[in-house]
């Protein structure tokens, strides 16, 4: 079954309805250039396409519930970018995980990218990130993540509750996280949260 991309919502309507031929279309259509936009972030072939199955099996499993209110592009894009920074933060804080994703990473990462030098651009690139929050939510972070303050002692310090200094915490590292995937690569990402909880 052909369809031309004026057909392309009718194509994501038949597929929200369980049709195999329009997810197969789709899945044709868009896993090249969702398999080349995660490759660039996670740089190891087999990871990327880890993820593209992950998301296309996600995509089929919840077809009843997806809701579209831009297009289909946006919203696959969208979906592959939230479960690869999900993906590597969870490779982050596991180190087995982590070690076996820097072994595959080795030979396409020059010794250069963990040297002083790049260590001083991610830092940069961090700084940045960070005065991009809020003057509240960044106050926060600094005092969590630069002085190794708890959350209670940070909602001391700044007269917040518990609760509000973790939930700041929480919209930080999101904001955060989204940031240096963008702006970033996979060795800054692990570089900066294996340790983060």
């Amino acid at each position: 079954m052909k369809y031309s991309g004026s057909e392309e919502e009718e194509l994501v309507n038949l597929f929200t309805a369980g049709s195999e031929a329009a997810f197969a279309e789709l899945y044709r259509r868009y896993h090249a250039g969702v398999y080349t936009y995660l490759l660039r972030f996670v740089k190891v072939p087999a990871l990327a396409e880890d993820l593209v199955h992950d998301v296309f099996v996600k995509l089929w499993e919840l077809r009843e519930r997806v809701q579209i209110t831009s297009s289909f592009s946006a919203y696959l894009y969208r979906a592959c970018r939230n479960h690869a920074i999900n993906r590597l933060k969870q490779i982050a804080s596991d180190r087995e995980l982590r070690e076996q994703v820097m072994v595959h990473l080795a030979p396409l990462v020059p010794e250069a990218a963990v040297s002083p030098l790049k260590m001083q651009q991610y830092e940069r690139l961090m700084k940045h990130a960070i005065d991009q929050l809020p003057p509240q939510r960044r106050k926060v972070f600094l005092l969590c993540r630069e002085e190794g303050k708890t959350y209670n002692e940070a909602a001391e310090i700044l007269g917040l509750s518990r609760n509000t200094v973790k939930e700041h915490m929480v919209y930080a590292m999101r904001f955060l996280k989204v940031y240096l995937f963008e702006h970033g690569d996979i060795v800054l990402f692990f570089l900066l949260f294996a340790n983060v909880k």
